[in-house]
């Protein structure tokens, strides 16, 4: 009954999560088929929470490896031989045994996936067979395991995990009568029963087994006790296998702290590999931040100071560097407002990287035009200076004529003052700064001015209202009209409000114009007429 429950849970499991891909022997969904199942006999027989934590599960880091296969440790290529995966597959074994004290996380994950494609491999019949023959035959092989998966179960055939001590012995016990299955697989193909014949019913066996070698490998990994004269990988290898697990963080987890952190167990580990610290500069640069850019600099130069047969190659990736830091400092110092520091680090980058390459000629024609960029820069800083202490010349002018009462020439100079101001752009955020400040100290100056000038007029007509209330009618007529006069001073180009101030105030003195003239008559009526009563009365009093 814990067989039949067992088998059930695991199908299921099975039959979830399958993509597509190119896995090296088995098929993708086979591969990811036999590893997930996997995963369930370890935690079920062995170890429960072998790839997960209490926060992250790495499953998927181990079905991804498994799918990329042994070309992870060959550089895409498939590797020749039978053999030779027996020995990968030890090899992995003992440097995952290694690095396991630098902790089990997604790339650790990553690597049992390969670990565990590398097993799964040795117990397909022709999955490592080199010849032309034998890949086309694994291809239809594949193939039809595919279509027919979902057919398959599995049923554990015993209850605990096994440590391996020997692979080859390990590998050999796993597939008794292997070359006698291949033998009737490959007559059955020919003759054209293909799966129909023994692999119908061999395949789902194939299947077990490499599930439970599988997580044989796993266990052998993750058991804590060693075996009696097991050896350790080179320190070289370990170096590599780090520098591989900042790859996969930096490319495929895009996480530049993780990768920080193994880089720490690389620098104590590394035996003086150059190469690897080029790979590592390689890869930081790639990452393409500013820190990750900064670091691969770092990596780069050691290498570089190593004296290494790669010498020449690596002072090319440092000279391209900061011709790249140089050209975008460039485009940085040509934008408004650019700091006065861009072009000296500009050509500083360009020098740097002269240091590196010396014959590089697109670096010594930037040094150049950088250095004119820089001289001309300055001249045109130099003449902003001049333009702003010219216009603060005029603001004195300005001040000078207005305690002078020449509002108008006082408004003129102080405009004057506001176009020298105006001429300074926003190259340079100092003296925009500046000038921008200046003329709104200006703009209030004028409006003060202008406000002057207001009251000034409004200081006349109340003198013309009282000269009118005085029976004063030609000084009245004569304070009101000179309101214009006094208002002509105010350009029409000011505020709206001032505008407005401007007219109401003619149009005020006009309309007291018209009044005190209709007055003066009007009282020049009531004084003829009183003159002529008094006229009257004297000439009819009694002499």
């Amino acid at each position: 009954m814990m067989h039949k429950a067992w088998q059930t849970s695991l199908l299921v499991l099975v039959l979830l999560g399958l993509a597509a891909g190119d896995a090296a022997a088995w098929g993708t969904r086979a591969q990811r088929a036999i590893t997930a199942t996997a995963i369930q006999v370890l935690r079920r027989e062995a170890i429960a929470n072998a790839f997960k934590t209490a926060t992250s599960n790495y499953e998927e880091d181990v079905l991804r490896g498994s799918v990329a296969g042994s070309k992870v440790l060959t550089a895409g290529k498939l590797l020749p031989s039978d053999a030779d995966n027996v020995t990968a597959l030890a090899n992995e074994i003992s440097l995952l045994r290694e690095v396991r004290q630098y902790g089990f996380g997604s790339y650790f994950s990553y690597r049992m996936g390969v670990a565990a494609s590398l097993a799964a491999d040795l117990l397909l019949p022709f999955a490592l067979d080199p010849s032309p023959a034998g890949q086309r035959l694994l291809e239809q092989i594949e193939a039809d395991i595919e279509a027919q998966l979902q057919q398959y179960s599995f049923t554990p055939t015993r209850s605990k995990c096994r440590y391996i001590v020997d692979v080859a012995n390990f590998v050999d016990q796993c597939r008794p009568f292997f070359a006698e299955n291949a033998r009737l697989i490959a007559h059955d193909y020919a003759s054209g029963k293909g799966y129909d014949g023994f692999l119908r019913e061999s395949a789902p066996v194939f299947f077990g087994r490499a599930v439970e070698a599988v997580a044989d490998v796993w266990y052998t990994v993750l058991r804590v006790a060693a075996e009696p004269g097991e050896t350790t990988p080179p320190a070289d290898h370990v170096a590599w296998y780090l520098v591989d697990e900042i790859q996969y963080l930096l490319v495929q987890k895009r996480n530049l702290y993780e990768a920080g952190k193994v880089y720490d167990h690389f620098a104590h580990v590394n035996p003086g590999v150059t190469a690897a610290y080029e790979k590592l500069g390689d890869l930081y640069y790639d990452f393409g931040t500013d820190e990750a850019k900064a670091r691969a600099v770092r990596e780069w130069q050691i290498a570089y100071d190593a004296l290494g047969p790669n010498r020449r190659r690596i002072s090319q990736k440092l000279a391209n560097h900061y011709i790249a830091v140089g050209e975008a400092l460039l485009e940085e110092a040509a934008q408004p407002g650019a700091s006065d520091e861009g072009l000296p680090n500009a050509l500083n980058a360009f020098n740097e990287a002269l240091e590196y390459d010396q014959a590089n000629d697109f670096a010594q024609s930037r040094i150049k035009e950088t250095r004119i960029a820089i001289a001309e820069r300055k001249e045109r800083r130099d003449m902003n200076v001049n333009v702003i202490a010219s216009a603060d010349k005029v603001i004195i002018e300005a001040e000078k004529k207005k305690v002078d009462g020449d509002f108008g020439g006082a408004i003129a100079t102080y405009k004057q003052g506001i176009e020298l101001f105006q001429l300074i752009d926003d190259e340079f955020p100092d003296q925009h700064k500046t000038a921008k400040d200046s003329i709104k100290s200006v703009d209030k100056n004028i409006t003060d001015v202008i406000n002057d000038v207001l009251d000034k007029a409004s200081d006349a007509i109340d003198e013309g209202d009282r000269a009118v209330d005085e029976r004063r009618f030609g000084e009245g007529v004569a304070a009101y009209q000179r309101v214009p006069q006094i208002l002509a001073v105010v350009p029409d180009d000011e505020s709206t409000t001032h505008t407005k101030e401007k007219q109401d105030l003619i149009e005020t003195a006009d309309g007291k114009v018209g009044d005190a003239k209709k007055a003066q008559a009007a009282w020049a009526e009531r004084e003829k007429a009183r003159k002529a009563a008094a006229a009257a009365a004297a000439a009819t009093r009694p002499k």
